[in-house]
């Protein structure tokens, strides 16, 4: 029989022997990364640096050194400073910022009940009991599949019937709702145990007491999740605020984005000025609520 010390020693002599090859598939796995990483970063650096040029700068960059193609002469706030202001002769004196705070107040507006009726939803079909629950939750899943351009027309003549065409309420509506919500926490709330629910009834606590002292604060992370996705989604949205806001200080972000483009003329250095603002809510609400979700995924759901 094989000693507990030849044990020992081979088991050494082993890890010797594929050190060398972990650390090259290591080594290859981080050039990869930082390859992908780039494809990423770049272009983002590239944007933001074209937000400071001028179109002459801009239309002269494929004659000039590549170093001079990418870095700007001098770093002038003047497109921002138009976009701000409203100056920029395709805003028509309206602030950028006003389509940020249109898009702002919007996508909020739109959160807070997807968020809620989700998540009720999610409970009712993960922990409860009654007919016909998986036919609707798989008609439900099929909603994932319809495009937003297929039901445009039904659901713009409801906003009309109910006369919010033109209003904040009616660009947030369609977005209060979110098949994928009820999705992503469904599949959350599986996760856990139905001995937290069972003896917290034995306690004494309602339905909505147990899904709101016991449930939610199990599933923050997953919550924190689609609230990330979920304002992106609403934030980048163009065609329904297309379809329903006429007026110009009720556009949206992705609205004021296209006045910057034309088919004869396009404001490069103007537009990328105005979409590395439109970028920073974004960026702000992924960065906060970061370490949250990560948090959250880990210790909510646990078997």
């Amino acid at each position: 029989m094989i000693s507990k010390k030849e044990s020992t020693v081979g088991t050494l002599v082993k890890k010797k022997m594929f050190a060398p090859k972990l650390h090259r598939i290591s080594f290859i796995n981080l050039c990869i990364v930082i390859l992908l990483s780039l494809f990423i970063v770049v272009p983002f650096a590239m944007m933001f640096l074209t937000s400071f040029k001028t179109m002459t700068e801009i239309f002269e960059a494929p004659s000039r050194p590549l170093v001079s193609r990418i870095w700007p002469d001098s770093f002038s706030f003047n497109n921002y400073r138009l976009i701000i202001t409203g100056e920029a002769r395709q805003l028509n004196g309206v602030s950028f910022l006003v389509f940020i705070k249109n898009s702002f107040i919007t996508s909020i507006g739109a959160i807070v009940p997807a968020i809620l009726m989700s998540c009720l939803a999610a409970y009712g079909f993960s922990k409860f009991k009654f007919p016909g629950k998986i036919i609707f939750y798989y008609m439900l899943l099929m909603l994932l599949m319809i495009p937003m351009e297929m039901i445009s027309i039904p659901l713009f003549q409801v906003i009309a019937r109910w006369r919010l065409v033109d209003t904040y309420i009616g660009i947030m509506l369609p977005g209060a709702i979110s098949a994928f919500g009820i999705f992503l926490m469904k599949e959350n709330y599986d996760t856990i145990p139905i001995d937290y629910i069972e003896a917290a009834r034995l306690d004494g606590q309602s339905e909505f007491g147990i899904f709101f002292k016991i449930i939610a604060p199990m599933s923050t992370g997953a919550m924190m999740t689609f609230l990330v996705i979920k304002f992106t989604q609403n934030w980048n949205s163009y065609f329904w605020p297309l379809i329903v806001v006429s007026t110009e200080s009720k556009k949206t972000v992705t609205l004021g984005l296209s006045k910057f483009t034309s088919d004869l003329f396009q404001q490069w250095n103007e537009l990328t000025a105005a979409v590395v603002l439109s970028l920073i809510p974004t960026l702000l609400l992924f960065i906060f609520f970061k370490d949250r979700i990560i948090r959250g995924l880990m210790r909510s759901g646990l078997k």
